[in-house]
């Protein structure tokens, strides 16, 4: 690394949160440790010169690392150790993921399944025995210290910008008693630029290749790889959140005012460190334990505003006193203020920061009790999950109080001047809430169509019939408030069509508002809808949205964040690995309550999984590449990238839908009473048996297979191995073309032909049905053809003469075909 040059701070946000660590035998405080950790630079004394005759070599996890040429140098030690090394001259990095899906990661990024840079700089920090290794190889090759100052300052200025995040990692394992070695490397990669490479057994995953990058105004982390290494075990849990306790104040400037009592039990012994998801707009003022003790917490620390500004959502963690016992229950008490309440004009107030207003501990499968008290102006009303047990006036303030019916994964609050209505079904209700007045953007954006509106003849006009005469018309602006009633009666439609397929309601009331912006959230009892589900479609499209963007904000985006009641609010998913299932279902579920609302024949799920299919084999701009081939399903958020900014949206919702299309087929009995049945048994089995728990995409799979058709056993063993390793963990969307010879027999028309299979591995398995179409254009089903290999031979009977084949005219496998 050349001086000067800045190296990613990712490897902090990436991987500590996933790991609160724990337990400490140093005698400074933990703050004093961080400082003095922090501090440390070169030491001039312990720089050792590398020749071309000398090799020194390094091996961390899959990387191999030499030393051709240069200079290497160690950090001064910290109480005996060694914890840091840099290195300046020619050296290589090679390192190969043995993971298929990572080898595809790897090759998208850097053209090869393999990393293979030369480098000129390095910077390592670590808790391993690198730096022992390191002085073995060099003692083996004769090579001895010299003392170079000039050298060691070179590198002061690169250890103070790099170091914080890795000192506050190397803390956390002096903090605990079980905590793994761990090594990171930042690179600077002659042809690559930088780039990081992390081994570390307490991230969810130990492996981790990547590159912080920039395009434009947006800041991405591109992960080459990431994945466990053999041998690695599962990842312990070392602590729960039982119940949250939030009293929060919006203050007439809409910022906040709030303390949080939350109650945790220890999961681990020997864990002192807990780390918590905040809003970087949160400032924590004081963290107190049990019993009122002050407590050491690190905010944020190592970043500068810009980082800040930058992060989005940051974290903080809080160090114990002591290891609670496994099992031992206690309570932190948190007191911060801040701003995360936006006004996007025209009194159009929104929480910007909906999952982290509040310190948040755990994934979307930690479920937890809540008690929220808000206090609000009066002028305002305010939406939060949970049931409301009360609200007063207090002056110039209301004060409402929520508790969650049943354990929850987060809970979230909105506001503005609304106006609502409510609709009741059963034991529940819908209540939608809505903005007097479209926010300012928006506003602006329909005034300045309006202006550019068509001229209409008036009717009315004597000199109307020639066209003489005529005035500017425009809609009236549009008031969100206008969609209240049609809106709460579909939500509450789309409930009941949902209880067919995943079980009663979870909640008594499902409050929805509105948010500013182009997306939507599905909340616990709360959703979050993008004004343009508000709007009718005429203001839509003088907005600027497609036909099919208007389609979209009032034909899936309401229902399937009403699915997420279910998806992801009671079904939760633990690793980005499985995010996919909930999101998929969500949207598939909402394209079936969809189908259900068109009475023109125009069948919406044939013309969203058209759409979708299409979208997944389009080139994306400016690249040779299909969203069908950027990554797997499993990849999760990682298919955001610098290459692929859209990548998770485009994938997860296009191709998840399709998946869950598939299997729905699969199970289809077709001549049965319920000819879904299997697929509504599956449905109801998840959410019955992983209820306020994870599902895992292995849990699914296991789940498909007890109620799979005999059909659906492709290669023998009772085993769906084969659909999800090539649909979930694998790329790509299979192309058909059939060759066929038509001969008359005694016994009917005999079709010999062969189905041609492209565009995707050799190994792809796939059932394809076939039908012969006529010359009156009917079409008649021929059978399935397994496709195995670039093609297939077959031969069907068929009671007529087949015009034409036609290839899966029913949509029920997601191919293109020719």
């Amino acid at each position: 690394m050349r001086p000067g040059v800045a190296f990613s701070r990712f490897f902090l946000v990436f991987c500590l949160f996933v790991m609160p660590c724990a337990a400490s035998t140093a005698e400074d405080s933990p703050h004093d440790t961080y400082e003095a950790l922090n501090s440390l630079r070169v030491n001039p004394a312990a720089v050792y010169e590398i020749t071309a005759a000398d090799r020194i070599e390094l091996r961390r996890g899959d990387g191999h690392f030499t030393f051709d040429l240069g200079k290497l140098a160690f950090f001064a030690p910290y109480k005996g150790q060694v914890t840091g090394v840099v290195f300046s001259g020619r050296g290589h990095v090679v390192a190969a993921p043995r993971d298929p899906v990572e080898k595809q990661q790897m090759a998208r990024f850097l053209g090869a399944p393999v990393l293979d840079e030369a480098f000129s700089d390095l910077y390592l920090r670590f808790t391993d025995d690198t730096a022992a290794e390191l002085l073995r190889e060099l003692g083996s090759a004769g090579v001895q210290p010299i003392q170079d100052t000039e050298f060691a300052v070179r590198w002061d200025p690169i250890a103070a910008q790099v170091n914080p995040p890795q000192s506050l990692r190397i803390l956390f394992a002096m903090e605990s008693a079980h905590t793994q070695p761990f090594f990171y490397a930042a690179v600077e990669g002659n042809t690559r630029g930088p780039f990081d490479i992390a081994v570390d057994p307490d991230r969810f995953e130990a492996a981790l290749i990547g590159q912080p990058k920039r395009v434009g105004a947006e800041n991405f982390y591109d992960v080459w790889a990431s994945y466990p290494l053999p041998g690695q075990p599962a990842s312990r849990r070392r602590f729960t959140a039982l119940d949250y306790e939030i009293n929060t104040s919006v203050l007439a400037d809409t910022s906040l005012d709030a303390k949080a009592d939350i109650r945790m039990r220890a999961e681990a012994g020997g864990e002192r460190t807990i780390g918590f998801q905040l809003a970087r707009a949160l400032a924590v003022e004081s963290v107190a334990g049990q019993h009122g003790e002050p407590l050491t917490f690190f905010q944020n620390e190592g970043m500068n505003l810009q980082d800040r500004l930058s992060r989005g959502t940051d974290y903080l963690f809080v160090i114990l006193p002591d290891a609670p016992e496994k099992g031992s229950e206690f309570t932190l008490h948190f007191r911060y203020r801040g701003r995360v309440i936006e006004n996007a004009g025209n009194g159009v107030l929104f929480v910007d920061a909906r999952e982290s207003w509040y310190p948040h501990f755990g994934a979307t499968a930690d479920f937890a009790n809540y008690d929220l008290t808000i206090r609000w102006p009066k002028k305002l009303k305010l939406v939060a999950t949970g049931i409301k047990r009360s609200e007063t006036e207090d002056g110039d303030l209301r004060v409402g109080h929520w508790q969650s019916e049943k354990p929850v994964s987060v809970a979230g609050f909105n506001l503005g001047d609304y106006m609502s209505t409510s609709v009741a079904f059963d034991a529940s209700s819908v209540d939608v809430y809505a903005n007097r007045q479209l926010e300012r953007s928006l506003d602006g954006q329909l005034e300045s169509h309006a202006l550019q509106a068509p001229r209409i003849l008036t009717p009315l006009s004597p000199e109307g019939h020639t066209g003489a005469n005529v005035m500017a018309m425009s809609p009236p602006p549009p008031r969100p408030a206008d969609a209240l009633k049609g809106l709460a009666r579909e939500i509450e439609e789309s409930i009941r069509f949902y209880e067919n397929l995943s079980g009663p309601f979870p909640f008594q009331k499902l409050s929805v508002s509105q948010i500013p912006g182009t997306f939507g959230q599905g909340w616990p009892g709360l959703l979050y809808l993008s004004t343009f589900s508000y709007l009718p479609a005429e203001a839509q499209l003088r907005a600027g949205l497609s036909v099919s963007g208007q389609e979209h904000f009032s034909e899936l985006v309401p229902f399937h964040e009403v699915a997420h009641q279910w998806w992801g609010n009671i079904v939760g998913w633990d690793s980005y690995r499985d995010q996919w299932i909930d999101e998929a279902m969500a949207n598939y579920l909402a394209l079936l309550f969809a189908d259900t609302q068109k009475h023109t024949g125009d069948h919406s799920l044939r013309m969203w999984l058209t759409r979708y299919r299409d979208n997944l084999v389009a080139k994306i701009p400016e690249t040779d590449e299909t969203f069908s081939d950027i990554g797997a399903l499993d990849l999760g958020t990682r298919l955001n990238s610098s290459k692929s900014p859209l990548g998770f949206d485009q994938v997860i919702y296009s191709k998840g839908a399709w998946v869950m299309h598939m299997l729905r087929e699969e199970l289809r009995q077709p001549n049965a009473k319920n000819p879904d049945e299997r697929f509504n048994t599956l449905l109801h089995t998840l959410v019955t048996k992983y209820s306020y728990r994870a599902l895992s995409t292995q849990d699914l799979q296991h789940e498909v297979e007890a109620v799979m058709t005999k059909s659906m056993d492709l290669e023998g063993g009772h085993s769906m191995e084969w659909f999800f390793d090539q649909w979930v963990r694998g790329t790509g969307i299979p192309a058909y073309r059939v060759d066929f010879k038509v001969s008359s027999t005694e016994k009917g028309f005999l079709v010999r032909g062969k189905l041609f299979q492209d565009n995707v591995a050799r190994s792809f398995l796939a059932p394809v049905p076939l039908y012969a179409g006529s010359t009156a254009g009917h079409s008649t089903y021929l059978g399935t053809v397994v496709a195995s290999g670039p093609e297939t031979p077959f031969h069907f009977i068929s009671k007529t003469d087949p015009h034409k084949i036609i290839i899966d005219p029913q949509m029920t496998l997601l191919c293109v075909t020719q």
